[in-house]
């Protein structure tokens, strides 16, 4: 067989999940959503991100001080150690660019940390000129950082290559998770306190729009054709919501476990995987009926999630 005619097989995706008050990661085979493995990493694992060359996760680490970030081989399946992030503690959000820089956002303490993943060391502190900067994200074109302020209620423009504030953006009452349309025209922001959503036009950061969202909205999550979005409540009875897009309107809602907070689409996109504040497990969710088609324990607090692929030989 010739170079050309070879096959290659690619990988079953596996499904990462962070167990915030046990201390540790799983491993889920996303095809018999069954745990392979959990190993333990730092204390009170937030929030995940994946190297560009799929070999590594960076864990925020949240239980105060919260000075930590860390590293995990993914192909070996081991936490590898941590990295310091000294004075600026809390570490919380955390955001990838295609580089390989990380961004996690100390939220406590006002700033985001810069992490270059190639050395695992601290290269800058960015000053986001807010209180409370609870999640961060990177533009859809990577030159700006995004971070949520909790208790001035807004949302810091932060330009990456110069970590100047380029704008603030009013947003409502505890506003937390976000997510950019795949237009890249908005960005939706959650209002945890206030149950609203707050929808950005990021040509002149402006927010354009308001609409309810009962329940405590935490985090968001677009379809790829960016009709439809799902936003995980995290509420004491814990729901998920699915809204049309184009109409604003909720188009159905589910009771998943207490306090529903992170949550992700599957790679075909068919079901959504909703993870809860303490044992009440990850729910899988038929994207389509909004009926729940299993339940996965994985460890008390499954919280951050994300589809990991191997790297290819």
């Amino acid at each position: 067989m010739t170079t050309r005619e070879r096959t290659y097989i690619v990988p079953e995706p596996t499904l990462l999940v962070c167990n915030k008050h046990d201390d540790t990661m799983s491993f889920v085979d996303a095809k018999t959503l069954e745990v392979t493995k959990t190993i333990s990493v730092g204390p009170n694992p937030h929030e995940i991100i994946i190297t560009p060359d799929r070999r590594f996760a960076y864990l925020s680490n949240y239980r105060p001080p919260g000075d930590t970030i860390s590293v995990v081989d993914l192909v070996k399946r081991k936490h590898i150690g941590q990295i310091s992030t000294g004075d600026y503690t809390q570490i919380h959000g955390a955001a990838m660019a295609s580089d390989g820089t990380a961004y996690f956002t100390a939220g406590q303490t006002g700033y985001v940390v810069e992490v270059d993943t190639a050395v695992n060391d601290v290269t800058r502190s960015i000053p986001t000129h807010g209180k409370i900067s609870h999640m961060v994200y990177l533009s859809p074109d990577e030159t700006r950082i995004y971070t949520a302020n909790i208790d001035t209620r807004n949302i810091s423009v932060i330009d990456r290559a110069t970590a100047q504030l380029v704008k603030r953006i009013p947003a409502g009452r505890g506003v937390e998770g976000m997510s950019f349309t795949p237009d890249g025209e908005h960005l939706w922001a959650l209002n945890q306190v206030a149950g609203t959503v707050t929808i950005i036009e990021l040509e002149k950061f402006t927010p354009v729009e308001t609409f309810d969202c009962p329940s405590m909205p935490v985090r968001i999550v677009f379809n790829r054709r960016g009709r439809r979005a799902f936003i995980a409540c995290w509420s004491e009875q814990g729901e998920l919501v699915s809204i049309d897009v184009e109409t604003r309107t909720e188009t159905g809602r589910v009771r998943v476990g207490s306090q529903a907070i992170g949550l992700v689409l599957s790679p075909n996109e068919k079901q959504v995987l909703v993870g809860c504040e303490h044992s009440d497990g990850i729910h899988v969710i038929n994207a389509k009926t909004l009926k729940v088609e299993h339940v996965i324990h994985t460890g008390d607090g499954s919280d951050a999630m994300a589809f990991w692929t191997p790297p290819g030989k």
